[in-house]
């Protein structure tokens, strides 16, 4: 395994944390920590998700409030969130369940497995399987990731 890796039974909230705090950094320059108490944040308005298949099936959740990800459109585009429309939003959260979701395969395996991801689309996924969540505060606004893994 890359050092990256981490084994699927080892897979956990702080692993999460991690990637999608990484990948938010990495991509957008948006900052984010684990919050302490979620209730503090305004709820999760817009969902978005991707599905993986490999030795495992599954698929990573987001949810955040519609600031949350014009935000995060603005800072990928370079513009002022005021510029960013609603379809933006939703693409910019879609795009960071591929981040994510890559990540995720990333971690537990894929440069040395056969994983494949679908296309991130605007919606809740299933979370049937072991769900492994955390709930991110981004810059004042709220961001929830769940990660569900099953047996192929």
């Amino acid at each position: 395994m890359n050092n990256d890796s981490v084994s699927p039974d080892s897979f956990n909230t702080h692993t999460l944390e991690r990637l999608v705090i990484d990948a938010l950094e990495r991509t957008a320059f948006v900052l984010a920590d684990p919050c302490e108490d979620p209730a503090t944040l305004a709820p999760a308005e817009i969902h978005a998700c991707i599905e993986f298949r490999g030795p495992e099936l599954g698929g990573v959740g987001l949810g955040s409030t519609r600031a949350f990800a014009r935000n995060l459109a603005a800072s990928l585009l370079g513009v002022e969130p005021s510029a960013v429309s609603d379809a933006q939003t939703d693409e910019a959260l879609r795009e960071l369940a591929n981040i994510v979701g890559g990540s995720v395969i990333r971690a537990l395996g894929g440069e040395n497995c056969a994983f494949s991801l679908g296309l991130p689309h605007i919606g809740k996924p299933d979370m049937s399987g072991t769900t492994t969540t955390c709930v991110l505060d981004a810059e004042g606004e709220r961001l929830e990731i769940a990660c569900h893994r099953h047996a192929a």
